[in-house]
């Protein structure tokens, strides 16, 4: 999935491994439900997050929160807070494709 662009088939696979992963903590935690807050990017697609999260409730038992979190300015309040709270943001998404591209975008710029 290396020549993969970012937002297709590679970013799926990798919604269902951390998806599932939280869904196996859900369901031996005891949890009522499992979410995420990968639907808060603006680069990110909030409907196949959801599907996959669907499918997998049925998948372990677990009822899923399905979200989209960037409605509503949501993306810009989660940029405001993290400033006010000083917090971490992670400027690529996670793996290791997307660090490459974001550090050859910085190298380049």
């Amino acid at each position: 999935y290396e020549n993969c662009p970012e937002g297709g088939e590679r970013c799926f696979r990798c919604f269902d491994l951390r998806l599932r992963k939280t869904a196996e903590l859900a369901f031996a935690g005891g949890f009522d439900y499992f979410a995420t807050t990968l639907t808060i990017s603006p680069l990110k697609n909030a409907a196949k997050i959801n599907e996959i999260g669907q499918a997998l409730s049925g998948e372990y038992g677990i009822p899923w929160l399905p979200s989209d979190f960037k409605k509503k300015n949501g993306y810009k309040r989660s940029i405001e807070l993290s400033a006010e709270y000083e917090l971490y943001r992670q400027n690529y998404c996670g793996c290791a494709f997307s660090k490459a591209e974001r550090e050859a975008q910085i190298i380049n710029a």
